[in-house]
This record gives structure tokens, C-alpha cells and sequence, in this order.
């Protein structure tokens, strides 16, 4: 599909076996994402796309699709588990880069310092360890405080999801969780520990998610406000 100034719509189709309708997001990071039911016709694809035209170009207009370019930190704030750690940068060796911690909460990130794509990878491992140690723990004690049956969890860095649920009831978190304030943390995990009984978004699955948090929809709403600025 052209748009309206000749360039062309490049966007990438995503396969969810929970996913009901097709959905369109656009956003900085992953550009333009079309998640589809599993079985879907893809043909009818542009079909969709061109009714959602006007949208789509409104939205690209008001969202630059040109990431700014990534500034390692000089801190990183894990609200979720109230730590805040200070970052000590050092040239060294041009063809890796080492993190290694410092006193109780500093990291000394040293070596080609000047390619901040591969200190943004060593930096998200660093978090994906944390949000383990932490996270993991935390999501075992909230299934057992609140009667779930948990047959395990992981930890990713995920780009468009705070966390999922697989139909054996192993639950996958964001490593990003960990920059969150604990109360939405919580409710994340409700959300996915509620699936473990209803792999949907059915009524009965929010009256589930209700009677452990009452307020989800301002919940939802927060978890929608806080992901854009979530970065590392």
C-alpha cells in the first residue's frame, strides 16, 4: 500500500493464538505491527489496511518512525524492587564490552563504551538477570498467596509484551517489569496467573482479575502510559 507521499507501508505481520481480531499497532521502536488470529487469511490484509488508511497516516504523522539514537545511562532505577544503581563507563578493549558490579549499587560498564547498540545488549542482560533473581521469586509467592498453580517461569526482554501464559500455565515475564512501580507489577501478575485458569479475555476471566484487583482498568490504563518510556 502507497501512502499519501508515495513511499511505501512496510509493516510486519504477527501470528497470536489468542488473538481474536486483527490488530494494528504503530509504534517508535517495532514500526508498524499487524497481529492476526492464528488461521487468518492474510489476503484480506490490505483490505483492512487501505480502511484504516486515514489512521494509520494520522498516526504515523504524529509518531516519527526514526528512533532517536540510544544514550547508555548513567542510572538505572528498578522501581519495581526499590534499587537504584549508578553506571561508570570506560574505554577499553574496542571489540567487547564487560560489566562487572562495584560496591553494593554500582556497575562499571567498560570497553567499546563509543557502541552504544552492544552496551544497550550487556545492559539488558544485566536487567534479564535481575528481573530473575527477583521477579521469578516474587511471581511463585504471588501464586501461592493467591491459590494459582504455577508450573514455572521465565524471563525475556520483551518488545510488545509486559508478560504471557502458555497453555501449560508457565508464565513468561518482561525483564522491564522490574522498572515499574511494584503495584503495577502485581497486577501484571494476577493477569497472567488468572490465565492459567482462563487462557482468554472472557468475562469470566475479568471477573477473575477483579476480585484480586479491583481497579485493573486503571491499572491497564497506567501500563499503557508507562510503556513508551521504559527503556534502558
Amino acid at each position: 500500500m502507497l501512502l499519501n507521499d508515495g513511499t511505501e507501508l512496510v509493516f510486519r505481520v504477527k501470528e497470536h493464538p489468542r488473538a481474536r481480531r486483527v490488530r494494528i499497532v504503530v509504534s517508535r521502536h517495532d514500526g508498524m505491527v499487524v497481529t492476526i488470529p492464528r488461521g487468518f487469511d492474510r489476503s484480506r490484509i490490505a483490505g483492512i489496511l487501505e480502511q484504516k488508511r486515514a489512521w494509520i497516516e494520522r498516526t504515523l504523522r504524529r509518531l516519527p518512525m526514526k528512533p532517536e539514537p540510544y544514550r547508555p545511562p548513567e542510572r538505572i532505577t528498578l522501581q519495581a524492587v526499590g534499587e537504584e544503581w549508578t553506571i561508570e563507563y570506560e574505554a577499553g578493549d574496542p571489540r567487547r564490552v564487560t560489566l562487572v558490579k562495584r560496591g553494593e549499587r554500582t556497575l562499571h560498564v567498560s570497553g567499546a563504551v563509543s557502541r552504544p547498540d552492544v552496551v544497550r545488549k550487556v545492559l539488558e542482560r544485566w536487567l534479564t538477570i535481575q528481573a530473575r533473581r527477583h521477579l521469578v521469586p516474587w511471581l511463585h509467592r504471588t501464586a501461592d498467596e493467591l491459590g494459582f498453580t504455577l508450573k514455572g517461569a521465565s524471563v525475556r526482554t520483551q518488545r510488545t509484551l509486559w508478560g504471557s501464559c502458555s497453555h501449560r500455565h508457565t508464565i513468561s515475564l518482561n525483564a522491564r517489569l522490574l522498572l515499574i512501580p511494584p503495584d503495577m507489577v502485581r497486577y501484571v501478575f494476577v493477569h497472567e496467573l488468572v490465565h492459567t485458569r482462563h487462557m482468554n479475555h472472557s468475562h469470566a476471566f475479568w471477573q477473575t482479575v477483579a476480585i484480586h484487583v479491583p481497579d485493573y482498568r486503571d491499572r491497564i490504563r497506567e501500563l499503557k502510559r508507562l510503556w513508551p518510556a521504559l527503556e534502558i
